[in-house]
């Protein structure tokens, strides 16, 4: 069941953001960094970036209505171009994911919400470590979301097994509104199969 936790912004000003649990694709792995240049790290990192994979970088101009081909007169031949559009797009984001180990690795149970995320992991971690951070989120189109995060707790749950959580670090707004339309969408749905399973 997801809840909501109160996010301290840099401004002071408080955000609410909902949590949820699901199971996605998830790769961490710890920023290794000298301690005298983990604070300018941490000021000065690029923390994070989305995108849809429906579209590849560099391929969005070719449905402009500009680059459109006759419709009329070349029925057959845009329907071609655009099946193998398709298809390529949907090779290079595959061949992208796995490039970032997004598709072999292993689904992770996740609590996730616009300011972090709590999941486990197979070694040990500290308080206070950086971590980078992919996710897949499972949305229509899926979203990946590239990111690194300050390991805020960290719980050891025996057998070389640790609960991680983690703050985003200098999170992009448009990449967090990604991740707020997500658990938003995925609160929803959760909240409908309550309702279909429930009581007539």
């Amino acid at each position: 069941m997801s809840d909501q936790r109160r996010q301290k912004s840099d401004g002071g000003e408080h955000r609410s953001y909902f949590r949820i649990d699901d199971i996605i694709s998830v790769v961490a792995n710890p920023v290794h960094i000298d301690k005298e240049k983990a604070a300018e790290f941490r000021k000065n990192v690029v923390s994070s970036k989305a995108f849809s994979l429906m579209e590849t970088p560099g391929t969005s101009e070719l449905n402009s209505e500009d680059n459109i081909p006759d419709k009329q007169g070349n029925a057959g031949l845009y329907a071609m171009m655009a099946e193998i559009k398709t298809k390529l797009d949907f090779i290079i984001n595959h061949l992208m994911l796995d490039k970032e180990g997004l598709v072999q690795t292993d689904k992770k149970f996740v609590n996730i919400s616009a300011s972090g995320v709590r999941f486990t992991v197979d070694y040990p971690v500290r308080v206070n470590e950086i971590m980078e951070l992919k996710l897949l989120l499972p949305t229509y189109p899926p979203v990946a979301v590239f990111a690194y995060g300050e390991v805020k707790r960290v719980k050891d749950l025996g057998e070389n097994k640790h609960e991680v959580s983690l703050e985003y670090l200098n999170m992009d707004e448009s990449v967090r509104n990604e991740i707020i339309q997500y658990t938003l969408s995925h609160q929803r749905e959760t909240i409908r199969k309550i309702k279909e399973s429930g009581p007539k």
